[in-house]
């Protein structure tokens, strides 16, 4: 199949249990005009080998080995600093695309020019290949609030990337979010609600599945940064929900009196109803807490409410 080149990144460390299944996947795709860069982060198992063995086999396939040891983020701006693709993507050494999945998505990206990124589901799979489930990640044109992230099946064009200035490397564990929502704010994103693209591993050793929690603060601390330029391009109730979302993970999860204030503040100024009923929501929680919350404010808030002040 003709059509613009098409680059995929796959970075690795001591991936050798799977790599050999999630390069196959990529070689076999329908849409064939594509490189795939193999970046091998200091393996110390025989990825290397295996990974050298796929680059002399078909001329697509590319092998570099960092001199040191990088992570994830640094080791994804090396792969696309020697990318010559005109839409970038990247996937994972114990995942597996579809054989038509790089045609999906580059259809979307050449029938409608305005798209500028293409992101889909995927069926979640285990150790033996097994289908456990399937991850939705649901339409961020519609609500960013209900926004799971890209995911792991998406393509987006070489000017998003660009624009970007690559992966955040100090943004290890959630480079991926960083990188999608800094995109969504100066490019077009278009969500393809289908799962049969992509088989996503979930397994003990995933360094998601091991830090969930740190995971979801860490996200948190990404939105919290970038809200300020955020919410110019999303909407009023997006804007509302997430002041509410941070007061209520300042005050009951992160005993913070000064944050759920400001937060409380900014959703007062839009909504006094709904800061009331996030501040109830608090007290409700925080009942038997260290958290104070200052009768004036609370009092301000119930006699805007109970005088039939506006939403």
């Amino acid at each position: 199949m003709n059509g613009p080149l098409v680059t995929i990144v796959l970075p690795t460390y001591n991936g050798s249990r799977y790599l050999r299944q999630s390069l196959d996947s990529c070689l076999i795709q329908s849409y064939t005009n594509f490189e795939l860069l193999i970046v091998n982060d200091c393996s110390t198992d025989n990825t290397a080998e295996i990974a050298a063995e796929y680059a002399a086999k078909d001329a697509r396939v590319r092998l570099i080995n960092n001199a040191v040891n990088k992570r994830l983020p640094a080791s994804l701006n090396t792969g696309f600093d020697e990318a010559k693709g005109t839409y970038f993507t990247w996937t994972s050494d114990d995942n597996y695309y579809a054989p038509d999945a790089l045609e999906r998505m580059v259809k979307i990206l050449v029938e409608k020019p305005e798209i500028d990124l293409v992101y889909c589901d995927y069926i979640q799979i285990d150790d033996d290949n097994k289908e456990v489930g399937i991850m939705r990640f649901n339409d961020i044109n519609q609500s960013i609030i209900t926004w799971e992230g890209c995911g792991a099946c998406f393509l987006y064009k070489k000017e998003v990337h660009l624009r970007n200035k690559g992966y955040n490397v100090s943004a290890f564990m959630i480079e991926d979010y960083d990188f999608f929502l800094r995109a969504f704010m100066h490019s077009k994103f278009y969500y393809l609600p289908e799962h049969n693209v992509y088989y996503y591993r979930v397994h003990a050793a995933s360094l998601t599945g091991t830090m969930s929690t740190a995971v979801q603060d860490l996200q948190k601390i990404v939105v919290e940064k970038q809200l300020p330029t955020l919410v110019a391009h999303i909407s009023k109730r997006d804007e509302m929900l997430y002041y509410r979302k941070f007061a209520v993970f300042y005050a009951v999860f992160k005993e913070n009196q000064p944050k759920m204030k400001f937060y409380l503040q900014k959703l007062y100024k839009m909504s006094p109803k709904q800061a009331f009923i996030a501040l109830a929501y608090i007290t409700f929680r925080k009942t038997k807490g260290s958290i104070v919350i200052p009768f004036s404010f609370a009092f301000a808030l119930l006699k805007i409410i109970f005088s039939g002040s506006k939403d």
